[in-house]
């Protein structure tokens, strides 16, 4: 079922691509190619001109110190020894079919390692002291994936309002069972003496298809941009994974998982940002970002328990540099303010744009 539907996205984006490519080669408006590549934010439409190619590749690294608990309280993991990082690249394609309609397709490559604070057990008795360590690691990495996107928006020449539409759909294209754990021993000075590192293993994939829904507003007014952007994901169906429960005996791990039923949380974001065209090749803005997931459930020995929902806000100062005709860098750092049940990184986050006519001279 799941091969039938990606040939069928497949099929219509080639259509659609064929399609495109036929209309974009009629160049009756005589429009000119180097001012619809430098055309400033503030004057630029939602979607991409008819004939105009995109790819997007873009790189967030992250630092995670610091998270926020149930109630909103803000926790440091600095001083617990249980800071990490997070690394996550990005590619995005995008095609203009007409003015007022766009085509893309993204996906992305996820790694990152969740330390938890050491543990120590000790038992102290009359002939010695028994120490036991505890280390645990959770790795997350792997492909993300896919996401085929159709973009709409109003059939009119953008002047200082602009409104477009967004259906998309992630297909289940990559792993998303977890590895077998790959626990260790180390360290045994003693029978009862030594340090256990647990190291689990996750994928990046959501398992099943994930509908997205979104909506983008845009208003100009000089050198000043608003922009708003709220988008909707939510599960095509429950998905099944699989859990892996570990045994040691002698200082020696030994593995066993079972099956078990999930439906992801709906997620919700928006982000409102006011832009200001410096120049016409240097726009400056400050985005503020908002995240809510919440509606999902895990099924633990046969019960059905909600997943914990989660909420961050964050203030994104940033900038648009057009380097050349083609090529954009985009410029992102993040500092998140307030939410609940998530980590509160501080992120960069840097794109590169390339752009081009394809059938245009």
């Amino acid at each position: 079922m799941i091969r039938r539907r990606i040939k069928i996205v497949f099929l219509l984006l080639t259509f659609i691509l064929i399609t495109g490519a036929t209309a974009g080669q009629d160049n009756t408006t005589g429009r000119d190619k180097y001012t619809l590549l430098t055309i400033p934010y503030n004057t630029r439409q939602l979607t991409m001109y008819r004939g105009e190619f995109q790819a997007h590749a873009g790189y967030k690294f992250s630092v995670r110190t610091r998270l926020f608990g149930p109630e909103g309280n803000i926790v440091t993991l600095k001083t617990q020894g249980a800071g990490s990082v997070y690394h996550y690249y990005f590619v995005n394609l995008k095609y203009g079919i007409t003015d007022f309609i766009e085509v893309s397709a993204e996906t992305n490559l996820l790694r990152k390692g969740i330390r938890e604070e050491t543990q120590v057990y000790r038992a102290v008795s009359i002939a010695n002291t028994d120490v036991v360590t505890v280390n645990k690691l959770s790795e997350y990495k792997g492909l993300g994936d896919l996401l085929f996107m159709l973009s709409v928006r109003l059939p009119m020449k953008y002047r200082w309002f602009d409104l477009s539409a967004t259906g998309g759909l992630f297909v289940p294209s990559s792993k998303y069972e977890p590895q077998q754990p790959d626990h260790t021993v180390t360290d045994v000075t003693a029978s009862n003496n030594y340090t256990i590192n647990y190291q689990y293993r996750f994928k990046n994939g959501y398992g099943v298809p994930v509908y997205l829904v979104a909506s983008a507003m845009k208003i100009s007014a000089g050198k000043l941009t608003g922009e708003a952007v709220y988008s909707f994901r939510t599960p095509v169906k429950e998905g099944t994974n699989i859990r892996w429960d570990e045994t040691m005996v002698d200082k020696t791990f030994s593995y066993s998982n079972d099956s078990y039923l999930y439906l992801l949380n709906n997620s919700h974001s928006l982000d409102v940002a006011l832009h200001y065209q410096a120049t016409g090749w240097f726009d400056i803005f400050l985005n503020t970002s908002y995240m809510k997931t919440a509606g999902g459930w895990t099924e633990y020995y046969g019960n059905k328990y909600s997943n914990p929902g989660t909420s961050l806000t964050a203030i994104e100062p940033g900038f648009e540099l057009q380097i050349s005709p083609s090529l954009k860098v985009y410029q992102v750092a993040g500092f998140p303010v307030k939410g609940k049940n998530s980590d509160a990184p501080f992120y960069l986050f840097t794109t590169i744009s390339f752009s081009n006519f394809l059938f245009i001279r």
